[in-house]
């Protein structure tokens, strides 16, 4: 085994980019003001960040429901949606868990081919024809695992269709905030409202471990997921709601965001270099923010053969196969995430990739 373990399987943050002082400072201020509300039940999660959020998305907070991660909130939105055989798209590759819960649902999971600026429209088109799905799971920004931004011409014809044929986009937008260059493109939820479901969290943008997640969309469909959050487990948890809310009502947030992206823009910058120089014969996403990378190997190349290897040489890869519905569709693909690696680790890790290659 190589000395040093290098870790290209998880998008975490690095340790030192949670804001530790401050959070701790409004964890103690929200439960010394409101304890009564934090330490007790709840149902919609805790008003005044859904009313914070609320703001940021020019709602009420009748629209925003907050949970324990946006992939709970995605899992409810699926047990609510879809039913047994109905269809369900997703973009191919797409992220693994949400695949995971389409799957679980038993719906008829179909992947729309996921170019360089947003799925190949006429391979939707050709299928939304076939037979419209009950809702397609979207990640336009820096998406995961390909690190692409789908365009704003995609977005707009990604809306229309479901307008047209009445199904529902979930956007999920975990990603967002994290753009390193380039100009932002708008939200599909701006575009159509009353079509598209909104999720995000502040897992990549403040700490994964406070696990909190937030739907934003119609108000009937979030009172209907209300419902279903207080039938599963009566209320999310409110100690870290609170916490949050005291975080961005202080209006730190937008300076923990500025402060992330001057961490991980050298490490994408890092990544995108090392494999020019290394890897040449392989073809990489160039993304504009976000925590991915990705690789398609050249001809021949097969990735369960290549994990296997890859941790001999002290490197951890994920099988590129379970981002995709139809699993052989990713027999030579990579998730490459830089976040929590360094510059150096980075280029140390594609050169131990490259030798293998």
């Amino acid at each position: 085994m190589a000395a040093g373990i290098i870790n290209f399987t998880r998008g975490v943050p690095p340790v030192n980019a949670f804001p530790v002082g401050d959070l701790i400072e409004c964890v103690e201020v929200a439960l010394k003001r409101d304890s009564d509300t934090l330490l007790q039940y709840s149902h919609a999660g805790y008003v005044p960040l859904r009313e914070w959020l609320g703001k940021q998305y020019e709602v009420g907070p009748g629209q925003v429901l907050t949970g324990n991660s946006s992939l709970e909130l995605f899992s409810f939105l699926v047990e609510n949606l879809v039913s047994p055989g109905e269809r369900a798209f997703v973009e191919s590759p797409s992220y693994d868990r949400a695949i995971t819960a389409l799957r679980r649902s038993g719906a008829e999971l179909v992947g729309i081919p996921l170019e360089t600026d947003g799925v190949n429209l006429n391979a939707l088109e050709d299928q939304v024809k076939e037979g419209a799905p009950t809702l397609m799971y979207v990640i336009a920004d820096f998406q995961n695992p390909m690190g692409v931004t789908t365009s704003l011409e995609k977005r707009k014809r990604l809306v229309a269709l479901a307008e047209e044929y009445c199904f529902w986009i979930v956007e999920d937008a975990p990603y967002r905030r994290l753009r390193y260059w380039g100009q932002d493109v708008p939200t599909m939820r701006s575009l159509a409202p009353e079509r598209v479901l909104h999720l995000s969290s502040f897992s990549k943008v403040l700490s994964p471990g406070v696990r909190l997640g937030y739907a934003v969309g119609p108000a009937d469909v979030i009172t209907k997921l209300t419902r279903w959050a207080v039938d599963w487990y009566i209320g999310p948890v409110l100690p870290t709601q609170g916490m949050v809310y005291e975080y961005c009502h202080r209006g730190l947030l937008d300076g923990n965001i500025e402060r992330l992206k001057q961490i991980y823009r050298p490490r994408l910058e890092a990544m995108l270099t090392a494999l020019d120089d290394h890897m040449p014969e392989a073809t990489q996403t160039r993304p504009e923010g976000g925590f991915f990378v990705s690789v398609m190997l050249p001809e021949g190349s097969d990735v369960t053969t290549l994990t296997a290897r890859a941790r001999e040489m002290g490197l951890l890869l994920t099988d590129g196969r379970s981002f995709f519905p139809n699993p052989d569709e990713g027999n030579r693909f990579l998730r490459l995430p830089f976040c929590s690696l360094t510059p150096a680790e980075i280029e140390e890790g594609i050169l131990r990739l490259a030798g293998l290659l």
